[in-house]
């Protein structure tokens, strides 16, 4: 029972790490919280369901083209919400509150009739064995995809000009602009970015749970705390939240038998991390 556990744990706290990224990659670039983060990706998992379901196109040539629909509605949503009328960075936030309801309601009006959709298979059903126990395939998809988005995040942006960029922008947005740094184009590549991972955690979620408009709605909330344990700038940090946050919500759920108590005990750890992280932070300044 323990470690199915800890697989079903790891893959759900890789999903909210995911999120969390997203989330600080654009407040690390930008200044703009993005609250339509996760209902983008449930938009784009529905993009892919309508092309291989409606459409029957063939499964990787969907993903294929879906992910390139996810990177073109970034570059729309940034310069139809954030570009066309330049504010503040709280101004720019509640846009994207706007959208996300917009999202949302579009997202009902379209397919919320039927739904739960049920996800075509990505991969096959079955299972591969690892140090003696079994991982779905969809876990294993789920535990890879995360490591290797992580990986290119983290080279892109500390290994890349466009990255060189990216911090740039984040350190100093005015010094980087009056130094001749493409400041709209670096927020383009950042929204275009983070809108692609919050597809392929939409797609994946659909594909480990279900389709649906509000399914999205957990994994926003345990992004936004694993972000907020990252201090919305430390990505490996929200990474590890989101883990942890994962482990003890799967855990909870399994061994309490009460799923409720899961989100609560999750939530309670955060605000002891949080209160942990901050007292830590006023004896180094004190120091």
């Amino acid at each position: 029972m323990l470690l199915p556990t800890l697989i079903g744990g790891i893959t759900l706290g890789f999903l909210y790490g995911l999120i969390a990224l997203t989330l600080i990659l654009l407040v690390r670039t930008t200044g703009v919280l993005n609250f339509a983060a996760a209902d983008l990706g449930m938009f784009c998992a529905f993009i892919a369901f309508v092309g291989i379901v409606q459409w029957q196109l063939p499964t990787g040539v969907a993903l294929v083209l879906t992910a390139f629909a996810t990177i073109a509605l970034g570059a729309i949503i940034y310069v139809a919400i954030i570009l066309v009328r330049p504010a503040d960075p709280l101004m720019l936030s509640l846009r994207t509150l706007g959208l996300f309801i917009i999202i949302k309601a579009l997202s009902y009006k379209l397919w919320g009739a039927n739904s739960p959709y049920t996800f075509p298979h990505i991969v096959p059903n079955g299972s591969v064995s690892v140090f003696g126990f079994n991982v779905s395939y969809v876990q294993a998809m789920v535990i890879v995809l995360t490591i290797i988005v992580a990986v290119v995040v983290s080279v892109i942006t500390e290994k890349t000009r466009i990255g060189l960029m990216l911090r740039a922008v984040s350190a100093d947005r005015d010094a980087a602009s009056d130094l001749g740094a493409p400041v709209v184009r670096v927020d383009l590549v950042a929204w275009c970015l983070a809108t692609l991972i919050a597809g392929i955690v939409g797609v994946l979620v659909a594909q480990l749970f279900f389709l649906a408009p509000d399914m999205m709605q957990p994994v926003l909330l345990a992004g936004f705390a694993a972000a907020q344990l990252g201090d919305m700038q430390n990505i490996r940090v929200a990474l590890l939240g989101g883990l942890a946050l994962g482990l003890i919500q799967s855990a909870s759920s399994v061994y309490l038998n009460q799923p409720e108590w899961s989100q609560i005990l999750a939530f309670a750890a955060l605000a002891l991390g949080l209160l942990i992280r901050g007292r830590i932070r006023r004896r180094v300044i004190v120091t």
